[in-house]
């Protein structure tokens, strides 16, 4: 019988097979998000009243939650993730079909549809990697 103080450690490569490369892939697709609410802050929103105000949190927000998930794949990153996700999606709906503090957003075009497919694919991957921690 050997000493378990003597007991080798697991390698390196073993540890690493454990972290999924999903974590990373949501963490880059909240990035994303939240990059192109920055960009399309500068852009023309910092103009619209409260709205442009809603996308310069929702940037600081996504890059947070980004650097979250990157660093740690705890099950309350995770929700946080996919809270974030799927309020954006869902206030993007609401602004498209009644509009959002008297702004009226179109629903089709490039940024709409750059957006909203990251934070589709993140809402897809965070709820895919949180279902088996909320069963356990």
């Amino acid at each position: 019988m050997v000493d378990p103080l003597l007991r080798p450690l697991p390698s390196a490569p073993t540890r690493k097979r454990r972290l999924s490369p999903l974590r990373p892939a949501a963490a880059a697709l909240i990035a994303t998000a939240a990059a192109l609410h920055l960009y399309l802050w500068f852009d023309y929103f910092h103009r619209v009243h409260v709205v442009g105000a809603l996308f310069l949190a929702n940037a600081a927000v996504g890059a947070l939650i980004a650097v979250a998930l990157a660093a740690n794949g705890h099950a309350l990153v995770l929700l946080a993730g996919a809270g974030y996700s799927a309020t954006t999606l869902a206030a993007f709906a609401v602004s498209t079909r009644w509009g959002l503090f008297g702004y009226h957003e179109r629903f089709w075009g490039q940024w709409q549809e750059a957006a909203g497919a990251a934070e589709l694919a993140a809402l897809g991957l965070l709820v895919a990697m949180l279902a088996p921690k909320l069963r356990s």
